[in-house]
């Protein structure tokens, strides 16, 4: 992987060259407006306006609820159509539990139409948990949303009771076993530091 560093604040990591930054945003309108001007900025992506918006709009869902500080993404093809995979990062209250007990929520195992399995590493950022989900909506949901795979990875800021969590999610079901690798290779570049600023990685592990 070629990196491209990325920080916020007190905590960096690098991303692939074909991942972009998104500005966060808070509405649909939002949505629509960064998705021209990711494509004016990015030309390689000129035609794919319609999947950004979606994959934009979708970020508008989750981004304030999980005190979302940053977001990147990537398009990639499957079978001649371009499907997403977002990373949205947070900082989230650890709440006085441990990072097991925090992998074991995430997880939802007992959910109805989830798969998930959870991993615990020892990364350069710390101990870390690793969820994996696949969330098939019910067949009552009133809006018809796609399977999707999500990868959550978790890992304490030390003396601050916080969590940085990297959220990897896609619908590009057939690329699982491409981005499984790309997801993991993001989050062993993830550098935390309570104490000051952290200055982005030269390359991921």
């Amino acid at each position: 992987m070629t990196p491209q560093p990325a920080a916020t604040g007190e905590l960096a990591f690098a991303t692939p060259t074909d991942w972009f930054a998104i500005d966060l945003p808070g509405t649909p309108v939002d949505a629509d407006r960064l998705a021209r001007h990711i494509v004016t900025t990015h030309p390689r992506l000129a035609g794919q306006r319609d999947a950004l918006a979606e994959m934009l709009s979708g970020l508008t869902e989750v981004t304030q609820a999980v005190r979302a500080v940053g977001a990147y993404g990537a398009l990639f093809d499957a079978s001649g159509v371009a499907l997403p995979a977002t990373l949205l990062v947070s900082v989230q209250p650890m709440g006085g539990h441990g990072l097991d007990q925090i992998g074991r929520e995430m997880a939802g195992a007992d959910h109805p139409g989830v798969a998930s399995a959870m991993k615990i590493f020892d990364l350069p950022a710390g101990p870390t948990v690793r969820v994996e989900r696949l969330i098939e909506p019910s067949a009552s949901d009133d809006e018809r949303r796609p399977v999707s795979f999500t990868v959550k990875y978790v890992a304490e800021v030390p003396g601050r009771d916080q969590v940085v969590v990297l959220t990897f999610g896609t619908p590009a079901l057939a690329l699982i076993d491409q981005l499984r690798p790309v997801f993991h290779q993001i989050a062993c570049s993830l550098l935390i530091n309570p104490a000051g600023h952290v200055e982005p990685p030269v390359e991921a592990d």
